[in-house]
């Protein structure tokens, strides 16, 4: 096909569409709805570093850019609750600080008043720092049943120094609950411990026993007799490790008679070292043999006494 012979209004047509279709292409195109991975990290570790602030501008600034991202705009509710959770009570721990200054300040009030009754701007300034004191109590009663739910120690300070400067019948019921509740967490707490070092402990002396296990089947008798008696130090109803201690121990006696008996052959065959050096084996058996002890003793005697007649002769 000729392409002059093609009408230019034609073709300046055919170009105008190309492009339209080249622009609703681009117009099109689906947005993301993935968070992006690094600022979500850095969203997290805002949040467990307690700066809030940093990690809601952080939030609000990736759903500008990205607002089909559900993931931000769950976070950024949780976020808000912990640090509206956290404010609150940053704020009770100020009231608390707050009254108890002021209620140390009343007895030095008093003492200034008793030393000159005549000064009257002592006892305005002690009635005034009363009247604070009175308005804080409330906020404090507040505070002890706003938080008595969630933190049981900052419910517990509130009421406690708000029941120090006036005595409320509601107030001490609750305090009642929560120091009873302190004390159950306590003892859930102390049992919870209790169970998790018996598992320990258990675990412990199970790989003891299997390792004790290991050298009694390999000959190491000594070694599986030790770590025998360390497991039932422990636990003295294991009956595992009774058994097989049992076990180890008519072992060595066979082997402490056999190396007594060796020894003796030894002995009468003049062979003293080596007899010694066989006794010495079966006292390492069982270092409370006195058997072994004295044939080594004996042994020790005949050397001593073969060793000064040796130097007793003469040299030529």
């Amino acid at each position: 096909m000729n392409l002059t012979s093609i009408n230019p209004a034609f073709l300046l047509s055919l170009l105008l569409l190309s492009g339209c279709q080249l622009l609703e292409t681009r117009q099109t195109a689906p947005a993301t709805a993935t968070p992006n991975k690094d600022t979500f990290t850095a969203i997290k570790q805002l949040e467990a570093k307690g700066r809030y602030g940093q990690a809601i501008s952080l939030i609000e600034q990736a759903i500008s850019q990205d607002g089909k991202a559900e993931l931000y705009t769950t976070t950024l509710r949780e976020i808000r609750l912990q640090q509206t959770v956290l404010e609150q009570e940053l704020k009770d721990q100020l009231l608390i600080s707050r009254t108890s200054a002021l209620k140390n300040q009343v007895p030095i009030f008093e003492q200034l008043i008793r030393s000159n009754p005549l000064d009257a701007e002592y006892s305005r300034q002690l009635k005034q720092t009363q009247d604070q004191l009175q308005l804080l109590r409330e906020s404090l009663s507040e505070c002890g049943w706003r938080h008595f739910k969630k933190n049981n120690a900052l419910a517990k300070d509130c009421l406690t120094l708000s029941l120090s400067l006036e005595e409320d019948e509601q107030d001490e019921r609750l305090i009642e609950h929560l120091l009873d509740e302190q004390k159950q967490h306590k003892k859930q707490t102390e049992t919870m411990e209790h169970a998790q070092r018996e598992m320990a402990w258990k675990h412990r002396n199970q790989k003891r026993l299997k390792q004790a296990e290991r050298y009694n089947e390999s000959g190491q008798l000594t070694e599986a007799r030790r770590i025998l008696k360390i497991v039932l130090k422990e636990d003295a109803r294991n009956q595992s490790a009774k058994i097989l201690l049992s076990s180890v121990e008519s072992r060595l006696k066979n082997y402490l008679e056999n190396l007594l008996t060796a020894g003796d052959r030894l002995y009468r065959e003049g062979e003293i070292e080596g007899a010694k050096a066989t006794w010495h084996a079966a006292l390492s058996l069982d270092p409370q043999d006195k058997r072994a002890r004295e044939k080594i003793e004996r042994a020790q005697r005949v050397l001593d006494n073969l060793e000064n007649l040796r130097k007793s002769e003469p040299k030529n």
